[in-house]
């Protein structure tokens, strides 16, 4: 069997293993194992249905390992269908003690009580139905970015308009799964508070999942919609803006760096890569609001 474009490595870590009728098992990229549940879900059925749109729910903190997939077929159609999905995890207790140090287990049989974790409504569609010609609309920045020459990005770590993000930001550490470069202008030209706030980020990314040069895979897609760092200092300078126009002091640098976890993702696939997939993505980052608590982003991914 041929090598998956996303590569052997990838493929391992979104495996989903079927252990009944609508149950599954897989341990964890919480996004991609969605995508691929549901792709194998309908796999098992006459009509070979594919992802076209995620809503996904982050309701309590997953954690690297085993988990438990539930489908509930919602509407099951000839063209477009949708499933419900809950992904369930051993419950976590945070006031366990040294006298009792294991997880809340089922009465029944001695094993961990499981709870909700994630959940999420996913849309499918036989590919033979999105086929055909498209027309698009006008999908430019604001400033184009410059041209690339994605031979100097492989072979030199930049082109000189676009060079490598080298350092991702202290604990991400599912950016080292992927090479992104962003223009000179990301990296360095936004000097004032406001400049910061206002900027889009720009970058073009390969996938590297363990350090090894892969291609773009549908599911891959759905690691990259998730990884944008100069974003989050974007983010981090729209609270400091925040707070400044309240006229609340800012926080001191000890206080350590801004968490941002995921409330909600929405993913809508508009078209789907090549089986052999594709070396490079270009991602454009907007970070439209933050209010209080909340921020929103909104990423466009685009292969041309």
């Amino acid at each position: 069997m041929a090598e998956p474009a996303h590569s052997s490595l990838f493929e391992k870590a979104i495996t989903v293993t079927p252990i009944g009728p609508t149950t599954y098992s897989a341990c964890l990229d919480p996004a991609c194992i969605f995508h691929r549940t549901a792709a194998v879900h309908f796999a098992r059925k006459p009509s070979k249905a594919e992802p076209i749109g995620l809503q996904l729910s982050f309701l309590r903190r997953t954690l690297a390992g085993a988990a438990i997939l539930t489908v509930q077929e919602v509407k099951i159609g000839t063209r477009i269908s949708t499933i419900h999905v809950s992904l369930s995890q051993p419950r976590e207790n945070p006031r366990l003690s040294p006298a009792t140090p294991h997880a809340p287990q089922d009465s029944k049989d001695n094993t961990p009580a499981l709870e909700v974790k994630v959940v999420g409504y996913i849309t499918v569609s036989p590919p033979e139905y999105e086929a055909g010609p498209a027309v698009t609309g006008h999908c430019a920045a604001a400033l184009s970015p410059p041209v690339v020459d994605f031979r100097a990005l492989a072979e030199n770590g930049g082109d000189g308009a676009w060079p490598r993000n080298q350092s991702p930001p202290p604990g991400l550490f599912a950016a080292g799964h992927a090479e992104l470069f962003f223009p000179v202008s990301t990296l360095a030209a936004a000097k004032t508070l406001e400049d910061q706030v206002k900027g889009v980020v720009e970058q073009w990314a390969r996938f590297t999942p363990g350090g090894q040069p892969a291609r773009w895979s549908n599911e891959a897609v759905l690691y990259l919609a998730d990884m944008f760092p100069p974003a989050l200092n974007r983010m981090g300078a729209m609270e400091l803006q925040r707070l400044k126009q309240i006229g609340a002091p800012s926080a001191p640098a000890e206080a350590g760096p801004f968490w941002y976890p995921s409330v909600t993702l929405n993913v809508d696939l508009k078209t789907r890569l090549p089986e052999e997939g594709v070396e490079w993505l270009h991602s454009r980052v907007v970070a439209r609001m933050l209010r209080g608590s909340r921020a929103d982003l909104e990423v466009a991914i685009l292969d041309d």
